[in-house]
């Protein structure tokens, strides 16, 4: 990457300018990146082999952070007293570490905070490097997720909160290439027995933190949506809602233990076939089993003209085909939309009930052939492609029964 100042001056009213977090064409979030730069000021030639630039995770654009800009002008000095107009720079290694965690010796890049837009204009501790972002593997929570004295909790996608009892609360975010960020000095108020089962996970930064919520929410003020499988949950209620108002039927059923169970819902970190069982058996009991029944058949009656011989057969999910197929157009799939229901239902099944492995492979070949995946070891792509699946029908009845 080249740039160029034609004069000196120029190069001083760059320094002036300080880039924030959003870019300048297009809006999105610029992230910190090691490159290459080959910075020309005049006639003279400034070649860094890493330098920490601001680019833009949309459209690309560059533009240099300030500390990069003051060791570009440190540099440029160093040059005009050797009496060049060529100079080389490398990064030689070098971890300046803040007083915050010093015997736990955490890995992390100083230049993260002097680089990262508003990192270092900390004025609420008088410490310098509070707001380091410290980086870890996922794994760095499960053990924690496990203790009864400990809370891990991802109120949104991947921004949330971890609690020892009430001796301390500390935030947490997942970044795009899924690392936990901890703020350095966040992890200065944990105990010495926390630090010391975090600190194998601990991974050199990846200088990602900008798009994310985490940083949106610490250092934007702005507010995260919860987290996917609680706006599902939602989604049933708004549903629900709608239908109240049209056919005056309610099918809210057991609504204090339906609370009880979005509250004490923990959104897995890791997606695996184990970790994602409460999720599936939370969403089973609120989608499938919250339903009131006999209103439900209610309703029946009353967009249905000739009724079923086996209506009172059916569960929730044959009603909820119903509602689809009541609002649906001819060439849309009734089969496919409503499909994630079937898929939680068997889900739930595999995971609770006592079935032969004959059976369990059928019901895993069904799973991965109606989401298109290949094999089921694929448990990541599963959970999300039944997510967006359950979102969309949701979203689909909520627009026929609104409009």
């Amino acid at each position: 990457m080249n740039i160029t100042f034609e004069k000196y001056k120029d190069f001083l009213n760059e320094y002036q300018i300080y880039h924030t977090h959003t870019c300048p064409k297009c809006g999105m979030p610029m992230e910190i990146t090691l490159l290459p730069v080959l910075v020309e000021i005049v006639d003279m030639k400034l070649n860094f082999e890493e330098l920490h630039v601001l680019e833009c995770i949309d459209c690309c654009f560059i533009c240099l952070p300030k500390y990069s800009k003051e060791i570009i002008g440190g540099c440029y000095q160093n040059v005009i007293e050797r009496g060049e107009k060529i100079g080389v720079f490398s990064r030689k290694g070098y971890r300046k570490k803040f007083n915050y965690c010093i015997e736990q010796n955490f890995l992390y890049d100083h230049n993260d905070f002097y680089n990262i837009p508003g990192l270092s204009y900390d004025d609420e501790h008088s410490v310098e490097g509070f707001l380091t972002p410290v980086y870890f593997t996922k794994k760095v929570l499960l053990y924690f997720m496990q203790d009864p004295d400990y809370k891990v909790n991802l109120y949104a996608e991947t921004y949330g909160e971890f609690r020892l009892k009430n001796e301390w609360s500390i935030p947490f975010g997942i970044n795009r290439n899924d690392k936990v960020v901890f703020w350095l000095g966040d992890l200065s108020y944990l105990d010495e027995m926390t630090l010391s089962i975090m600190k194998p996970h601990n991974v050199e930064s990846d200088h990602k933190i900008v798009a994310s919520e985490f940083y949106a929410g610490q250092m934007c003020c702005i507010w995260s949506h919860p987290n996917r499988e609680i706006r599902i949950c939602e989604q049933k209620n708004k549903l629900f809602d709608a239908l109240n108002k049209t056919y005056e039927v309610s099918l809210f059923h057991l609504n204090d233990e339906i609370k009880q169970q979005k509250e004490k819902y923990v959104k897995p970190i890791i997606i695996t076939e184990k970790t994602i069982e409460p999720t599936i058996n939370m969403l089973h009991k609120v989608l499938i089993e919250g339903v009131n029944m006999p209103e439900l058949r209610k309703l029946y009656f009353k967009i249905v003209e000739i009724p079923d011989k086996k209506y009172e057969e059916w569960g929730s999910i044959k009603f909820y085909e119903v509602l689809l197929k009541n609002i649906i157009s001819g060439n849309d799939d009734v089969k496919n939309i409503i499909s994630p229901l079937y898929l939680l239902n068997d889900f739930r099944q595999y995971y609770d009930h006592l079935l032969s492995e004959k059976v369990k492979e059928k019901k895993c070949k069904n799973i991965i052939q109606s989401l298109g995946i290949e094999s089921f070891d694929e448990m990541e792509r599963i959970y999300d492609e039944l997510l967006k699946k359950l979102a969309t029908l949701f979203e689909y009845m909520i627009l026929g029964y609104t409009s």
